[in-house]
């Protein structure tokens, strides 16, 4: 994480930190699917990163009990597979005396995914900083690597980070790899920790570079309410009472106390209890839903856990032809490479990766559209633009599309910017004084004769129309998505759930959005919606498993692969010996069942059985007893 506690002898262009200031300290996380990797054998890169957060913590408590910490985490979400480059959520907010669930939920958090380390920086910017007039924020990056999805890091921190930070942050490596030092060298200060002796000298240097701000007290400032999204479910608001404390005793460097916390059990994350699926046309239901009991284990799976109930529904296609598909070549413009367990990643290209042809989120434009706007302009020392989009009912949407800024007389491209909203505010564009076209590409949205006048602010508020969500299935483009349907709700903000059948197309507001769509395991992905933009989600088409045992097997349970390693449980299944009633429509990809031979008892050990799910192909099991 991006530590965010160098003191006076900060590098320019971070904020220096006002003496009333204390201090808040924001974790961010590497879990991606490379963090299974080995750090000091046995141990893994994510359980050592855990220990060196709780190390942290405990040292900097003893210094000074006031310092409030956060944890944000990236590719623990998605598998590697899917390439979700906007996979980060903040695990646990801000708070005092947080140090138990810090450790809680870091036990409960699976490394899986990709590494949006921009984007993550771009959402602690924005969501996480947001006291920065009472508090000094600081980050600490603990990785294994580099940026996975193209993003822009020095970019992100010089137009977002560094407006909210007041001391240098700090990249904690986990792997000895020189060519990382380079990439972060925009973003703070870089120390490996590769090796057990290499984690107290790293605690020392932090504490000791900020000695001063580490220090200050929280006595005599204000109750402030922190509120954060909690990992699932409803915003948390917790209180943080005003705590009175003695002066600090001179501070010596302090040791990491080693944490004495078991390997963390990759074990599905806390559930959140889901709208019952709705029944649709060629889906119906043959079972009631089940529930999680203890997971069955295997051998080297050290113990039992408690899962909490999945309500999920087993969905069975009606017996009968599959109906016809018209097949399209999908076109592979590129493939993901898979890390080594043990080796590090290697920095990415400055360019954003190109994304297979078919099995991405598409956005067509809705229809090409002439915007209108209104015009205010202020004085300024330089030519700006400032473009606020806007319902024309005095809405105005935070979205940030990319936009192509050509002069109007010589149609030359003069800048291609994303636009960045900062508090609700645009970011000001530099522009020289001229007549401008401004398009945003996708979206088939124009605003043409954009003045810029010498020495003025030009505010431009351009109305601008809906964008709209519909799905369809990549290897059969004409077929609709009728057995499917889609929970959307705005990410940030709290609303309506709107239940959206998949084999139509909605309009939304220009937003961020969560979308969970109900197949067996449900789709979760996060997405911006541009205005005059029909974004088209790609969904797979199901396959079936069909146990085959005629006889009683008893209960059975499901899990499937996220990451490269790990697998996770997701459904039970009673097998009865009733074949007909024994089979599964699940998405494609790699699975395990789990079964017990003859009676079970706390000692006994489940058999495991893999196989793999294709498209309109039904797999058949006979589980071996």
């Amino acid at each position: 994480m991006i530590f965010l506690l160098m003191l006076a002898c900060s590098a320019p262009g971070f904020a220096q930190p006002e003496a009333e200031k204390p201090a808040r300290i924001l974790f961010l996380l590497d879990a991606s699917s490379s963090m299974l990797g080995d750090w000091n054998a046995p141990e893994n890169r994510f359980h050592a990163a855990s220990r060196l957060i709780s190390s942290i913590v405990d040292s900097i408590h003893k210094v000074n009990p006031d310092v409030a910490f956060a944890v944000r985490a990236f590719g623990s979400q998605y598998p590697a597979q899917d390439k979700n480059c906007y996979d980060t959520r903040l695990e646990v907010p801000f708070g005092l005396n947080n140090e138990g669930q810090i450790k809680t939920r870091l036990r409960y958090l699976v490394p899986r995914g990709y590494s949006p380390i921009a984007w993550s920086l771009k959402e602690t910017a924005e969501n996480d900083f947001i006291e920065s007039n009472a508090y000094a924020y600081s980050i600490i990056l603990i990785t294994d690597g580099g940026e996975s999805c193209g993003g822009d890091i020095c970019a992100t921190v010089a137009s977002l980070l560094a407006k909210k930070i007041s001391f240098k942050p700090y990249i904690l490596s986990l792997v000895d790899y020189e060519p990382l030092r380079e990439q972060y060298a925009c973003l703070g200060k870089y120390l490996i920790v590769a090796k057990e002796k290499d984690i107290v000298p790293a605690i020392n240097t932090i504490i000791n570079d900020n000695r001063k701000i580490l220090t200050i007290r929280t006595s005599g400032l204000k109750q402030t309410n922190v509120v954060a999204n909690a990992p699932k479910g409803a915003p948390v608001r917790r209180s943080v009472p005003v705590i009175t404390h003695t002066a600090p005793e001179p501070v010596k460097p302090v040791a990491a106390t080693p944490v004495p916390e078991e390997e963390p059990v990759r074990a599905p994350e806390p559930a959140v209890t889901r709208p019952a699926p709705v029944t649709i046309n060629r889906i119906y239901q043959r079972t009631k839903p089940s529930r999680q009991g203890l997971l069955f284990t295997l051998p080297g799976e050290e113990r039992m856990v408690k899962v909490p109930p999945l309500k999920m529904t087993i969905r069975i296609e009606e017996d009968g032809p599959v109906p016809p598909r018209a097949v399209v070549p999908v076109a592979r413009t590129g493939t993901a490479t898979r890390p080594a367990p043990a080796a590090a990643k290697p920095p990415a290209a400055a360019k954003k990766p190109v994304k297979p042809a078919g099995n991405d989120i598409q956005s067509v434009p809705r229809k090409e559209e002439q915007l209108e706007y209104v015009v205010k302009t202020e004085d300024a020392k330089e030519s700006t633009l400032q473009i606020y989009f806007t319902n024309g009912q005095g809405k105005n949407y935070l979205t940030e599309p990319r936009m192509v800024i050509r002069d109007s007389k010589t149609g030359k491209e003069v800048r291609n910017v994303y636009r960045n909203v900062t508090n609700g505010e645009p970011d000001p564009i530099k522009l020289e004084p001229g007549t401008y076209d401004i398009s945003m590409p996708g979206s088939g949205s124009k605003a043409n004769g954009v003045l810029i006048e010498a020495g003025k602010n030009k505010k431009y508020y351009m109305r601008v129309g809906s964008g709209s969500l519909s799905f369809f299935y990549p290897t059969a483009p004409d077929r609709p998505v009728k057995e499917f349907q889609a929970r959307v709700s705005k990410r940030f903000k709290n609303g309506p759930v709107v239940n959206q059948n998949c084999d139509e197309e909605l309009p939304y507001d220009p937003d961020n959005y969560h979308v969970e769509i109900t197949t067996m395991p449900p789709m979760m992905l996060n997405m911006d919606l541009e205005f005059n933009v029909n974004k088209r989600i790609p969904i797979k088409e199901q396959g079936t498993v069909q146990i085959t045992n005629k006889t009683s097997v008893g209960k059975i349970q499901f899990w499937y692969q996220m990451g490269d390693q790990t697998y996770v449980p997701f459904y039970e299944m009673m097998i009865s010996g009733r074949v007909d009633m024994q089979k599964l429509s699940l998405q494609p990809g790699n699975y395990q069942v789990r079964y017990y031979k003859g009676p079970v008892d706390p000692l006994s050990k489940a058999e495991l059985k893999l196989f793999s799910i294709k498209s309109n192909v039904t797999t058949k099991l006979e589980l071996e007893l």
